[in-house]
């Protein structure tokens, strides 16, 4: 028997042709994650992740200063977050599944499925948009404007 829970990720985004700006327009979650016992804060969880997860594809980054050692931005002042304009539209479906074999409640938990998976569909939605393909995270304008196609 297998016990994990399952999602896939969707995500709209637009990219602006001149500035390479990226932005989300749309997010999507379909989980299958056992018997839903609180659908509001379950759904608060997932949203909450993939917000936390278009945070890490987009704009999140740990610098380090390699000849000192230590960490450039080693607090909130310098370290960017996803705030609410970020992130405009999340829609969260949970799929009627209950596994009788995973424990009595027939539930599963929904923590990590709500993050897996976020970063691989923005990146998929800027190379949708553009065409350009970038492997490194976060997807910032220094990785990817100065190979978007030209515009006319």
């Amino acid at each position: 028997y297998q016990q994990s829970t399952f999602g896939a990720h969707f995500v709209e985004a637009a990219v602006d042709s001149f500035t390479g700006e990226i932005r989300i327009r749309r997010m999507l979650a379909v989980c299958a994650a056992g018997r839903i016992l609180n659908p509001l804060t379950a759904r608060s969880q997932v949203v909450g992740a993939m917000t936390m997860g278009a945070g890490a594809a987009l704009m999140e980054e740990l610098a380090v200063d390699k000849r000192r050692g230590f960490f450039v931005n080693h607090d909130l002042a310098g370290y960017e977050v996803p705030v609410h304009a970020d992130i405009p539209h999340h829609e969260v479906i949970f799929l009627d599944e209950a596994d009788d074999k995973v424990s009595p409640m027939k539930a599963k938990g929904v923590a990590e499925l709500g993050i897996c998976g976020v970063a691989a569909a923005i990146a998929n939605a800027v190379y949708n948009a553009t065409g350009v393909r970038v492997r490194e995270y976060p997807v910032t304008l220094d990785k990817h404007l100065d190979r978007l196609p030209a515009v006319s």
